[in-house]
Parts: C-alpha cells; sequence; structure tokens
C-alpha cells in the first residue's frame, strides 16, 4: 500500500499592473510601508516580499506563504 503525501504549494503571481492596486491597499492598511518598502521591479518578487514581511510579518502571520495568502486577499 502506498500512501501519498500531498503538499501544498502557493501560486503567488505579481506584475506591474496588479502590483499598483495591491500596493496601494497595503499602505492602506499599513502607512508605515514606504515607497521604497513597495517598489516592484521585474525579476525581484521574492525580495519586495522580503522587505514587507520585515516590516508587517508579525502583524499578519510569521511565514511568507502567509504573507503571500494575505497579499492575494487585498
Amino acid at each position: 500500500m502506498t500512501i501519498a503525501t500531498q503538499k501544498t504549494v502557493t501560486t503567488f503571481s505579481i506584475n506591474k499592473e496588479n502590483w499598483e492596486v495591491k500596493k496601494a491597499k497595503l499602505k492602506e492598511k499599513f502607512p508605515h510601508l514606504t515607497e521604497p518598502d513597495l517598489e516592484f521591479e521585474e525579476g525581484k518578487v521574492e525580495e519586495l516580499l522580503g522587505k514587507i514581511h520585515a516590516k508587517i510579518g508579525n502583524t499578519i502571520g510569521k511565514t511568507k506563504d502567509g504573507l503571500h495568502k494575505f497579499i492575494e486577499s487585498l
């Protein structure tokens, strides 16, 4: 008998167009986030998320997966 385990993978896509809306909502909820914290650069999404997580991680969850889910919900 084989038991398969399933790993949940969060798909997270940010692009310039959807980021502007999410950025505005983040700034509304967390006014201490600065423009440099929220600056979008193609190919540097993980770096962007790291900056955000460093500033609000304790508020929304300890993991980056929690941050991904939170931003997707905006």
